[in-house]
């Protein structure tokens, strides 16, 4: 049976701006980094190691479709990490092209206004979007690929590119 593997990327957008102070601002030539400024999150099912590191190892079997998301550690709410692409750069082509996708799910939040939320909070549903990228798996093998984000800084109604970024976690299908 297929199943739907949802893959959350953290970035820690804080340091990452302090290591690289001045990344590439042209999303064809992103900056590399180094493993230590994302943790990826899996379900432990289909983890085969890095659990909440930059060097998550994912196993998946044919038919099923991995989702990625990604924010920063303030939940995009400073800095905001945001994913540009995943492709492929070594292994087997173990995933279809990948898509973006935006929706607008019902999404539960804690009732009242801003500010202070007493204790424990009820909560309403408000729609809210929600981007990720989606690959179905359509092969075995293993396959290495780069994932490629941006650093946006909103402030005073403007959103400002900081810099654009990439690292290369692992698929293996079966």
């Amino acid at each position: 049976m297929s199943e739907i593997i949802d893959v959350i990327i953290n970035v820690d957008t804080d340091n990452l701006m302090k290591t690289y102070p001045n990344p590439s601002t042209d999303p064809s030539t992103p900056t590399a980094i180094g493993h230590n400024f994302a943790y990826m999150i899996a379900p432990t099912a289909y983890v085969k190691s890095g659990q909440a590191t930059g060097d998550l190892s994912i196993s998946a079997d044919v038919g099923d479709t991995i989702r990625w998301r990604m924010n920063s550690m303030s939940g995009n709410t400073s800095y905001s990490a945001d994913l540009m692409n995943l492709m492929r750069f070594s292994g087997t082509q173990v995933t279809s092209v990948v898509e973006g996708k935006l929706t607008e799910p019902q999404t539960p939040i804690p009732e009242g206004g801003l500010g202070s939320i007493l204790l424990p909070p009820t909560y309403l549903c408000v729609p809210q979007y929600d981007f990720y990228l989606s690959a179905d798996v359509v092969t075995s093998g293993t396959e290495n690929y780069n994932v490629s984000f941006a650093v946006l800084y909103y402030h005073s109604g403007s959103i400002n590119t900081l810099g654009y970024f990439v690292w290369d976690p692992t698929i293996s299908a079966s």
